[in-house]
């Protein structure tokens, strides 16, 4: 197996970007290894970034973020730095008639690392829809930091994943306490067969005594039955702040909302984003 440079618009931009954020030192080596004759040379370099490229996090122009958003949306929120930029570019370089063997046959053997950028960078490769079923397999891991690669700033899972499995990425993120506002198109993707499955789960979290987070509301917006409705209206009456702003959005959108209902101080905090709603949930949970 012979790699030859792709002619995709993917594997040029990070090639280009590459190029301007490596040191001389960096590039030379980078340079002189990306040329790779089979793919147990291919496993070698990309063993070997570790030791020869830094995992800097660059610092983006707006005009870079403007180009990478259009290739990757989420790219800019998922910390990219320099070492899974390279090993993407390595990936992006394998054949594509042997690549799905191959990055298989890496993958039960990567380390954690490795893992994240081979989840991270199937999105840029031109078959992408073939790894659907590594994927499929990926979203079972227990490890956060894989299950978040594949999950949260990544485009992959919206845009190729069937239903069921897309379902159950969303609902693992809930059951790990993952950020549902990192997972991009989540909006797109919602259904009334995940939003039934949520609001089950919310019945058993009350049950048990337990609090659900805010961000949990979102995935009954558009499918709110009355059942949904009357519990809104309790997690308005009960609920923390963040809260009742999650649930004020979604009964807004409802056509069980009836304003003489809703107190005018929960009114008044409806206008909130739900990015703006996780952004906080989260930071307060740090804190």
């Amino acid at each position: 197996m012979i790699a030859t440079p792709t002619k995709t618009d993917s594997g040029e931009l990070i090639k280009e970007i590459i190029q301007s954020k490596l040191s001389g030192s960096e590039l030379d080596w980078f340079r002189g290894n990306i040329i790779f004759e089979n793919s147990a040379q291919f496993f070698q370099v990309f063993g070997l970034i570790s030791r020869n490229i830094s995992p800097v996090i660059p610092e983006w122009t707006e005009q870079e973020k403007v180009q990478l958003e259009e290739l990757y949306p989420g790219f800019t929120q998922s910390n990219w730095d320099l070492q899974q930029l390279c090993r993407c570019l390595l990936m992006v370089h394998l054949p594509v008639e042997q690549n799905v063997e191959i990055i298989k046959n890496l993958a039960e053997m990567a380390a954690i690392k490795e893992l994240v950028c081979l989840y991270k960078g199937l999105y840029f490769l031109k078959n992408a829809p073939d790894f659907v079923l590594m994927v499929q397999e990926g979203i079972r891991t227990n490890m956060v930091a894989v299950f978040d690669a594949i999950a949260l700033a990544n485009p992959f899972p919206a845009k190729y994943l069937p239903t069921d499995p897309w379902n159950q990425l969303v609902l693992k993120a809930v059951f790990m306490g993952r950020p549902l506002y990192q997972i991009i198109d989540l909006d797109l993707r919602k259904n009334e067969k995940l939003a039934l499955i949520v609001h089950d789960y919310i019945h058993e979290r009350w049950s048990a005594g337990r609090l659900v987070t805010p961000e949990i509301w979102r995935l009954v917006d558009g499918y709110v039955n009355q059942e949904i409705a009357a519990d809104l209206l309790n997690a308005l009456q009960t609920g923390d702040t963040l809260t009742k702003q999650a649930a004020i959005k979604v009964l807004k959108e409802s056509s069980f909302y009836k304003e003489s209902e809703i107190p005018n101080e929960v009114l008044l905090e409806s206008a909130i984003t739900w990015n703006e709603i996780g952004t906080k949930y989260y930071s307060q949970l740090k804190s």
